[in-house]
């Protein structure tokens, strides 16, 4: 719960840094909880990779350096 700056004012000065405290907590898990789809989408690819390497269906392609005159 985020705390209006007038109410904070009334505070006194642990309160209001212990306020401060909740809502930056609250923000941190709210982006936590934004990333779990990610990474569960992240952890699902890793491990079908890591599957078809080990059966052999996926080639490396061997790394090569930029073409001469190509920059970035």
């Amino acid at each position: 719960m985020a705390f209006r700056k007038s109410t904070l004012r009334r505070l006194p000065p642990f309160t209001r840094k212990y306020a401060r405290l909740l809502g930056d907590l609250d923000s941190i898990l709210r982006r936590g909880k934004n990333l779990v789809e990610d990474l569960a989408r992240i952890e699902r690819e890793s491990q079908t990779l890591a599957h078809a390497r080990e059966r052999g269906a996926v080639v490396e392609m061997p790394q090569t350096e930029a073409e001469p005159g190509f920059e970035l």
